[in-house]
């Protein structure tokens, strides 16, 4: 089999070139380096600070300390290695660094090469060691539309997808749908209470379902309240009863505001539940549902959830994502998979009471180096027991997210799950891994990763679903694609009113996820609309203006009838410039970072990535190194191969967030 024409590019990166340099040296002086230890050294080699120090170096001195090699003998043996490397011109020792400059012309020779075969695949670099991966992502509550927390975690979710599909895995996407805990429950009590059936002509589903949702659970939690109130007054308990009066207070200024959005459902919602007792009506449709009791409360229960996810579908197809399967939570209680794991955890060494409940006891696992290792845990670490069963018989999501992890490696014979779930569910998550290893299912805990993200502020917004306080992703999407259509107008006022609107839904939905894959998941972002937005700089918007702009170039030279002759390019000219010596760098490391976002499961290096390639590129473009106009023709065809480039790497990246390039603005 034919090597792929990235793969060579990927091993002429800098960072792969000075890495098996100083690797090779050191085993020579009969140093052992794991795998581990190999990529350290290759992830320590930067950019030099200034170009006539060289374009990339490692701090050789570190290595010659450590393995007490003499310095000047470590930098001649290295040198010789990386003078019969293609892309460097020139090794060079600069305090304790040893620096590398890159052959401008030979590294655009196998660039431009690489990206004649290849096009808009360049730069994904097959791994040697491809799996079949899941990739669970999304799963909201089916009780309220998505909201910019959910879109974060759909953008990294089908990001993560795309970059491991491209990297060679095979992968698959899972939704869970969470139809069994108790927001659903006061949702279809509700739904059924009322007597409800379908959202009004005109009303998105989901966007139905939250209300209904949110005015259930104030009404419920009023009820509550009150009753709280009456028994606090006979026990003469009047601090207690004050605070509780003041939570009344609020929640009944919330009923309001509800009420003012649809005062005919909430009038009906209202009457229904009245005289009722809501929390003894929701624990019980609970149980209905878990032991399908009453199969028409059960079907009315599941369409109460379908039209929520029928809103979600809407919403995430407008994103370009597309989940290739929805997982019933409840299906998995109908099984015997949850009685299946209850049983084992019964018989399980592990098993505990706590609290008056079945109970797993999952420290002891932690004395096992290799769970510890993998889960990246202290033997002292403190995990509380994971309760599986409550005292009336029904189970907790955590004991079906246990068998539901099983299934997701059993039914796609999986190497690895990833489950893109917030932060703060980072004990569930992990108490999740340590059952599954102590009822047994080694493998599968230890290949189960949480790909925690944490949470997207907006500023001056609270949100509460209960409560219906929220800024729907719908909302933010028609915002972002507004404005997007303002700057269309301004730049191309001429161009038809749908393709106007065509490039404007493009641009808004693109600025969104782009915006939010940009940090990396385990860091807190704010999402400002305004910067999303930002033609001009670091967002979507600007990605797409430079590849549209590339796109002009090579359209104005078919025009000119001037084709690109790969054959007749002068590579000395990527020397002549500084701005073309720049990009051909550039170029030349995408397969490397592109693998290495991948590989670490990190899509914000591919978003840096691209606005430091546009960055270079306009700047280029604005320098008047014009490409259509350049008299020597060898040199022309060299300015539009690395216009084509580009232009190829631009639209393949943005792709791996999701995101179609578009050739006009």
């Amino acid at each position: 089999m034919p090597e792929q024409p990235s793969r060579k590019v990927y091993e002429s990166a800098p960072q792969r070139v000075l890495a098996r340099a100083v690797a090779a040296v050191l085993e020579q002086q009969g140093v052992e380096l794991s795998q581990q230890e190999r990529q350290q050294i290759e992830y320590i080699v930067a950019e030099s600070p200034r170009p006539e120090l060289g374009d990339y170096g490692i701090p050789l001195a570190r290595y010659a300390k450590r393995y007490r090699i003499n310095m000047d003998k470590f930098f001649e043996e290295a040198s010789v290695l990386l003078t019969r490397e293609p892309i460097v011109a020139e090794a060079k020792r600069v305090g304790g660094y040893l620096n590398i400059a890159i052959d401008a012309a030979n590294a655009a020779r196998l660039v431009f090469e690489a990206v004649r075969l290849e096009g808009f695949d360049y730069g994904r670099v097959k791994t040697d060691k491809p799996e079949r991966i899941v990739v669970e992502h999304t799963s909201a509550n089916p009780v309220h539309p998505l909201h910019i927390g959910h879109a974060r975690n759909a953008s990294l979710g089908d990001a993560l997808a795309r970059l491991l599909r491209a990297r060679g895995h095979i992968v698959q996407t899972r939704f869970y749908i969470n139809d069994m805990g108790r927001q659903v429950a006061v949702l279809a009590y509700g739904y059924i209470a009322a007597g409800l059936d379908k959202p009004p002509e005109g009303v998105k589903p989901d966007h139905w379902i939250g209300l209904v949702y949110a005015i259930t659970h104030t009404l419920a939690d009023i009820e509550e309240l009150k009753k709280k109130l009456e028994q606090l007054k006979k026990e003469e308990k009047y601090d207690e009863y004050r605070q509780l009066l003041r939570e009344l207070d609020e929640l009944v200024a919330v009923a309001s505001r509800l009420r003012e959005r649809d005062p005919e459902l909430f009038g009906r919602i209202a009457d229904a539940i009245k005289g009722s007792d809501p929390a003894a009506e929701i624990s019980k449709l609970m149980q209905i549902y878990e032991y399908r009791r009453d199969p028409e409360k059960v079907e009315l229960f599941r369409r109460v959830v379908e039209l929520c996810l029928q809103g979600f579908r809407e919403t995430l197809s407008r994103l370009g994502i597309e989940i290739e399967k929805w997982d019933w939570e409840s299906e998995l209680a109908w099984t015997s998979m949850v009685s299946k794991i209850l049983e084992q955890a019964r018989r399980s060494p592990y098993a505990t009471v706590h609290k008056g409940a079945l109970a797993l006891n999952l420290q002891p696992l932690l004395r096992d180096p290799v769970v510890r290792e993998r889960l990246g845990l202290s033997e002292d670490y403190e995990v509380p027991p994971l309760i599986l069963q409550r005292s009336d018989g029904t189970t907790l999501y955590t004991t079906r997210d246990i068998a539901y992890s099983i299934k997701k490696f059993r039914e796609f014979n999986a190497d690895r799950v990833f489950n893109v779930i917030a932060a703060e569910q980072r004990l569930e998550q992990l108490q999740v891994r340590l059952a599954l290893i102590a009822l047994g299912y080694r493998r599968e805990g230890l290949n189960l990763v949480h790909y925690a993200y944490e949470i997207v502020n907006l500023p001056g917004q609270k949100m509460s679903g209960r409560r219906g306080r929220y800024i729907t992703l719908d909302e933010l999407i028609d915002q972002a694609v507004a404005i997007a259509r303002q700057e269309v107008e301004k730049r191309s006022p001429d161009l038809p009113e749908e393709e106007k609107q065509r490039i404007a839904e493009a641009v808004g939905t693109a600025a969104v996820r782009y915006t939010l894959v940009s940090v990396s998941a385990p860091k807190p972002m704010t999402f400002n609309i305004d910067e999303a937005l930002n033609f001009d700089r670091n967002s979507a918007p600007y990605i797409l203006y430079t590849h549209a702009r590339a796109a002009s170039i090579l359209s104005k030279a078919r025009e000119r009838g001037i084709q690109l002759d790969w054959n007749s390019i002068d590579y000395s000219a990527a020397s002549e410039n500084q701005l073309r010596r720049s990009l051909v760098i550039q170029a030349l490391v995408y397969p490397y970072v592109f693998a290495k976002a991948a590989d670490e499961q990190r899509p914000e290096l591919i978003v840096a990535y691209l606005n430091r390639l546009a960055d270079t590129f306009n700047k280029w473009y604005t320098s008047g190194d014009n490409a259509v106009n350049e008299p020597d023709r060898r040199k022309q065809m060299f300015k539009l191969a690395l216009v084509y480039t580009v232009k190829q790497i631009l639209a393949n990246a943005l792709d791996l967030l999701g995101i179609k390039a578009i050739d006009r603005m």
